[in-house]
């Protein structure tokens, strides 16, 4: 009988132990990989001492000896920390030639920021980086199924396939150099964080008027107003389930790299902008440690139960024009977002063509995105709402919304967008037509 020999697997040092990087920590485990992990919660390392992993006392040990130091932490600022701190950065502990990956979502040129670093401040030329962002959630970072972004040397990311593949089921190449990944992640973060945003917009309407808020739900999955991060986020609503799958201040930090990326280039951000706000004032309200579905709270002040409770809400047969409306209203602002999305896409340089099957994979979803990127490749010739449409069914919803004193600030700010669209003469044109207003 032969002897088959198992190569053995590199070992991976993880610094990052949250709601996603304990799920990648521990499915990498479980493929077989020597993991030794950071996280400045001692649950979450205690957590990874029980599936087999090591637990480090700072990110320098963390890193003795391991080929790959993956950084799955919440911002720049942090990466910073974990790699340079004095004494303690995982810096002062990497061995020759390890490679680096940063999965944190972090503006598009900080990875480049962070090699100058390693090369030039601490001379360590051997060391190289990729930036690899990752999308998809807490279930699937557990399951290995994640939607991996990565960029760097073509050499580095082939390097880095085997621990890649264990973490991603889809996993793209983003051509352009490090950072390029993580433009396509601000793309993709522009698109959920709008769509969580709206939704909560959308259902604390719903609930307000006194409709049937599950009933609300189920009419918009089997319809174009989908979109993943509503299927995925509207259930915490419905259950009052705050606990943080993932916090509201995530949100806040990418929303802020979104439009950052925006001001630094006098590229404006409609949408975005209005979103962030909502974001901010959410974490003003004491929101901000929590799930990023209680954003719905701040349009509820006065009962912050009321989406739950209006699940059992009694449904009646002449409700269904404002279901209809609501449901309508919200695939027209996931369309005017996939729009400013994909142009701010333009203007990073980026393929739409490259782009759209990327973000389909990706929480940045929507049937409307699938739409409108289909349209402007020239893939889709169906008939669309036109300009002047939607502009209607907005303002319909917005003077329903006054009725009860309900604010739609996403809603409205998407209706100015419509009506700007109509004074340059764009009526008569669908969704795809409002491109020309980010056009020089």
């Amino acid at each position: 009988m032969t002897k088959i020999i198992s190569r053995e697997k590199p070992k991976i040092a993880f610094v990052g132990l949250g709601a996603m990087g304990i799920g990648m920590a521990i499915h990498l485990l479980e493929d077989g990989f020597p993991v030794s992990g950071f996280d400045v919660n001692p649950m979450a390392l205690e957590r990874l001492l029980a599936m087999g992993g090591t637990a480090a006392s700072n990110p320098r040990e963390c890193a003795q000896d391991a080929s790959f130091f993956i950084c799955m932490v919440a911002n720049s600022t942090q990466i910073e920390q974990a790699l340079f701190a004095e004494s303690t950065g995982a810096i002062f502990g990497l061995k020759n030639d390890a490679i680096v990956i940063l999965c944190s979502t972090v503006s598009p040129g900080f990875p480049q920021e962070v090699l100058s670093q390693v090369h030039n401040r601490f001379s360590r030329p051997d060391i190289q980086i990729i930036d690899s962002p990752v999308s998809g959630g807490t279930i699937r970072a557990t399951q290995g199924t994640l939607t991996i972004m990565s960029s760097g040397p073509e050499n580095i990311l082939k390097i880095s396939q085997p621990i890649l593949q264990s973490l991603g089921e889809a996993l793209y190449s983003i051509e352009g150099g490090l950072g390029s990944a993580n433009k396509v992640k601000l793309i993709n973060q522009h698109l959920a964080g709008i769509h969580i945003a709206v939704a909560a917009e959308i259902m604390g309407l719903v609930a307000t008027m006194g409709l049937n808020t599950q009933q609300l739900y189920q009419m918009v999955l089997n319809s174009p107003a989908h979109s993943w991060m509503f299927e995925n986020r509207v259930p915490h609503m419905l259950s009052n389930d705050w606990s943080p799958h993932s916090a509201l201040g995530i949100f806040i930090k990418d929303m802020r790299i979104v439009t950052s990326e925006g001001l630094s280039r006098s590229f404006p951000l409609y949408v975005a902008s209005a979103a962030e706000q909502l974001y901010r004032f959410a974490a003003l309200s004491g929101y901000e440690k929590e799930d990023d579905a209680g954003i719905v709270r701040i349009f509820i002040p006065h009962n912050l139960s009321l989406v739950s409770a209006a699940a059992q809400q009694q449904s009646h047969a002449d409700d269904q024009p404002k279901y209809d409306l609501i449901s309508h209203m919200l695939e027209i602002i996931h369309g005017v977002t996939a729009v400013e999305a994909l142009a701010l896409a333009i203007k990073l340089d980026l393929s739409i063509k490259s782009l759209a099957p990327i973000i389909s994979n990706a929480a940045g979803t929507s049937r409307s995105f699938e739409t409108v990127a289909s349209r402007m490749m020239g893939k889709d010739s169906t008939n669309m709402r036109t300009l002047v449409q939607s502009r209607n069914i907005l303002a319909k919803a917005m003077i329903l919304a006054q009725a009860y004193n309900y604010p739609l600030q996403i809603t409205a700010t998407t209706l100015q967008l419509l009506q700007q669209a109509l004074v340059h003469g764009l009526g008569d044109e669908d969704h795809t037509s409002l491109l020309a207003l980010w056009s020089p």
